[in-house]
């Protein structure tokens, strides 16, 4: 039987609004980010306990803990799918295409590994450098690499007339937008 988690109050899958679901998705984004930091400390904190103190964190403290960090995970993952709903996209990862309405576009293996880094992280900025470390795995490559990669993927995505850009900013690097949120923003699009 699937699992159904808890929905936080206001919160409705139902929706039909994008913005119900980039909001749903940046407030799951601060709980994990809360819970991830949150643990961070109590393992740390469980390291200088005794024994029988460190078991009983790391039993009961840190599973309670590791288990809401799931149920957020899975449903930020349902907020990211609904989006893409909302929005008229969706995206093959076995053929690495991107749909939108009756065009679709296909992804070279760096391109889709991009795209896939700056997806999951919208609307957060991600830097050329961790762009490399967390797209590619390979921070051998000079991050003038990354530029000549968004241009193309802005340029696919541009064909394809879809409502996703992507945009960045000076010291603070890339992101995946979506054309309401980046007027509202003023998000720019120079490399």
């Amino acid at each position: 039987m699937a699992q159904v988690d808890r929905l936080l109050e206001g919160e409705d899958p139902a929706s039909i609004y994008k913005q119900d679901a980039r909001h749903w998705i940046a407030v799951y984004r601060q709980m994990i980010s809360f819970k991830d930091e949150l643990l961070r400390r109590m393992r740390a904190q469980a390291d200088t306990l005794p024994p029988a103190g460190r078991r009983d964190v790391m039993e009961n403290d840190v599973s309670v803990i590791e288990i809401q960090l799931t149920r957020y995970q899975r449903r930020i993952e349902f907020w990211f799918n609904r989006q893409w709903e909302l929005e008229g996209l969706s995206i093959d990862d076995q053929e690495r295409t991107i749909a939108y309405r009756e065009r679709s576009i296909h992804l070279t293996k760096r391109e889709y590994q991009l795209f896939s880094k700056l997806a999951d992280g919208s609307p957060a900025f991600t830097t050329a450098t961790t762009l490399l470390a967390e797209a590619w795995h390979d921070t051998r490559l000079p991050e003038e690499t990354v530029r000549t990669y968004i241009v193309r993927l802005r340029r696919k995505l541009a064909s394809l007339g879809a409502p996703a850009q992507i945009a960045n900013r000076p010291r603070c690097g890339y992101s995946l937008v979506f054309e309401e949120h980046a007027s509202q923003d003023g998000f720019g699009s120079a490399t």
